[in-house]
């Protein structure tokens, strides 16, 4: 499978971004070392219904890299301004990944942008082995990190052998780690895994229909943690994709769309028109 990369609009706050459909808007945020495009298998479903905006995540893709960076709050901070800026009224903001925490964070930062929050493969409290690893990890990127060997967390997203289209998911998610900035990967990786999800007061606290959607297989974003995080949250709600690893947007695009079709269509119909102009 040989996928375009699609054709960006570049705004002054430093995101990189692609704009499709008509209709509310719905904000879309990738994961550590991907790309906008790594939503392709929702652009479709998803524009029918909505003004779809997916960008590139602060240092990936097009999108500026930050200076200095230590914390998710920088991310949504960004992601906000441009929301603010152009896009001008509330959203429902989806993420992946790392970018289900800039979105979570989002949500409850700026809940007067907010109209609901899409956490898939989210984390919330990792145990202490898997702390371990992935500060592991971090020291293995910040000492030895190459284009090369950025591709190691590609066996964790799918079963292997990859067998079917898992075998052309995890081809593109290699291209897109292989090709993404190192600066950006880097800094981007370190904040997720010293990040360990929401405060618990501040899911409490959050004011905005909130789902959580993760993969019954996936060894880090534990179901767990999705249901965890929705019984907390005052307008929450898990879904589990079953026989699904960390990739599940792209392998199971066609039950996960009318999730979030659904859930964005309530969360617009309950929401006041708001205007930032």
């Amino acid at each position: 499978m040989i996928l375009k990369t699609l054709q960006r609009f570049k705004s002054p706050t430093g995101l990189s971004y692609v704009k499709l459909g008509q209709g509310p808007s719905l904000v879309l945020i990738h994961g550590v070392g991907l790309r906008l495009e790594a939503w392709v298998n929702q652009f479709e479903a998803l524009s029918k219904n909505y003004t779809v905006y997916a960008v590139d995540m602060p240092g990936h893709g097009e999108s500026r890299l930050m200076k200095e960076c230590t914390d998710i709050s920088k991310y949504t901070d960004v992601i906000a301004r441009w929301i603010k800026i152009e896009l001008k009224s509330p959203v429902v903001i989806a993420g992946h990944s790392m970018g289900s925490m800039i979105a979570l964070n989002f949500a409850i930062r700026y809940s007067e942008l907010c109209n609901g929050v899409i956490a898939l493969n989210s984390v919330y409290r990792r145990s202490v082995e898997a702390k371990k690893a992935v500060l592991a990890r971090v020291q293995q990127i910040k000492s030895d990190i190459t284009a090369q060997n950025v591709t190691g967390p590609v066996a964790r997203w799918f079963d292997y052998p990859a067998q079917g289209n898992d075998v052309v998911y995890a081809d593109l998610c290699c291209q897109w780690l292989s090709q993404a900035p190192l600066d950006g990967y880097r800094q981007a990786y370190e904040v997720f895994c010293l990040n360990d999800g929401p405060e618990e007061n501040n899911l409490k606290q959050l004011n905005v229909p909130a789902m959580f959607i993760t993969s019954r297989d996936d060894p880090n974003s534990l179901p767990s943690m999705s249901e965890e995080m929705a019984n907390i949250c005052p307008q929450g709600q898990s879904y589990i994709v079953e026989n699904a690893r960390h990739m599940a947007p792209l392998t199971h695009s066609n039950e996960i769309n009318p999730k979030m079709i659904d859930f964005a269509s309530r969360c617009f119909s309950q929401s006041k028109e708001m205007s930032y102009e």
